[in-house]
């Protein structure tokens, strides 16, 4: 598990675009949704199709969701083909962003507020942590909450 907490300021993200730019930014301004992941990393393959539901379900208008892939930018190209993901991908081959968010597991998610706050850090696939996201996300947009899961997934599965 993580040692950042809950109340934590957000450290910033540093890596590359899917098309080889540099990228860094401190999340902030908008609740911002990051999923740290592993291209082999199967718990990962299972929780990014879901991801990819909630950015399609809920448009992002003032809120983000960012994927950072410990995968070379071309290996995260061929993810993101395979599961058609269209949320914004940083490539961190390099361990940066990992580093900074203090990660031992993928998939790691955290919720970041508008003030650039760790709000709520998830360690897996954990079915209702992943609806609770989406109620959240419905409810910051004032819109009827969608389901992101399916009933056959599991209801955890570690990192």
């Amino acid at each position: 598990m993580t040692t950042l907490q809950r109340g934590d300021r957000a450290p910033l993200l540093v890596g590359l675009t899917l098309d080889g730019q540099p990228y860094l930014e401190q999340p902030e301004g908008s609740m911002t949704v990051l999923i740290f992941f592993k291209e082999s990393c199967p718990t990962c393959r299972l929780i990014l199709p879901r991801l990819e539901n909630l950015y399609r379900v809920y448009p992002p208008s003032e809120w983000r969701l960012i994927g950072i892939g410990q995968d070379t930018p071309q290996v995260l190209q061929q993810l993101a083909q395979e599961f058609h993901i269209s949320f914004p991908i940083l490539a961190d081959h390099q361990f940066a962003s990992s580093l900074n968010y203090r990660l031992t597991h993928v998939p790691t998610i955290f919720i970041i507020d508008p003030q650039g706050q760790i709000d709520r850090i998830i360690v897996g696939f954990v079915r209702d942590d992943l609806e609770e996201i989406s109620r959240q996300v419905a409810r910051k947009l004032n819109a009827p909450f969608h389901p992101i899961t399916r009933d056959e997934d599991p209801s955890f599965r570690p990192g």
